[in-house]
């Protein structure tokens, strides 16, 4: 015995016929819509110069943030290691990731010829971080001031730990370090900034997933 609908009698294969053209154009269009609303707010990495009228203009900072958030985000600022590859400290810490996830602006700046002055009596490298994290707030996106961080590896710590641990008002609301060390990076200063250290000697998603959980519930203290 069948049982089967016939064609004929099943309303649904009518309609179809009459508005197949029509449903196949709707659902590429919500296709589309959804494609779109996944992407947004998730900006690619690019490389960019900080420009005229900032004491830095002319350096290189690789960057990622949406122009135009909903609220503040938090900043992380990741420092490389000396004589390394800023491209690939950002694509081995997975923090482009971090950031989609968590709502994040990031920006990995980059040392002149591969080394940071860390001995530079001017202090342009630390004035180099302040210019990123200005212009990062007026040119690329919206900054919490209370949430801005600054993390670093190798020498890049030591910076780190140099421009969380300054005079004045902190800059940062806390500053992580990356790396096995005999003794401490550069200066202590939980007094001023709270400081977090991770003692791997690769930088990968698990280390800055730590970094961030130590990071977020901090709020800068002046």
């Amino acid at each position: 015995m069948w049982f089967g609908w016939s064609v004929a009698s099943n309303p649904l294969a009518g309609w179809w016929g009459k508005n197949k053209k029509k449903a196949i154009i709707i659902g590429v269009a919500l296709v589309a819509v959804w494609w779109l609303a996944a992407g947004r707010g998730h900006p690619e990495v690019e490389r960019t110069a900080i420009p005229d009228g900032y004491p830095s203009a002319g350096r290189e900072v690789l960057v990622q943030a949406p122009s135009d958030p909903d609220d503040p985000l938090p900043l992380v600022i990741i420092l490389h290691d000396g004589n390394s590859d800023v491209e690939t400290l950002e694509r081995e810490s997975k923090a482009s990731s971090l950031a989609n996830r968590r709502d994040l602006a990031l920006a990995f700046p980059e040392a002149v010829a591969g080394t940071w002055r860390l001995d530079d009596p001017n202090g342009s490298d630390l004035q180099y971080l302040r210019d990123v994290v200005r212009f990062m707030d007026e040119k690329r996106t919206d900054v919490d001031p209370d949430r801005v961080y600054v993390w670093g590896v190798g020498e890049g710590a030591r910076l780190a730990l140099l421009a969380a641990c300054g005079t004045g008002t902190p800059t940062f609301a806390a500053v992580g370090v990356v790396g096995q060390f005999e003794t401490e990076p550069g200066p202590t200063c939980d007094s001023v900034t709270p400081h977090g250290r991770v003692a791997e000697t690769k930088w990968d998603g698990d280390v800055t997933d730590a970094l961030w959980k130590f990071s977020r519930d901090l709020r800068r203290t002046a």
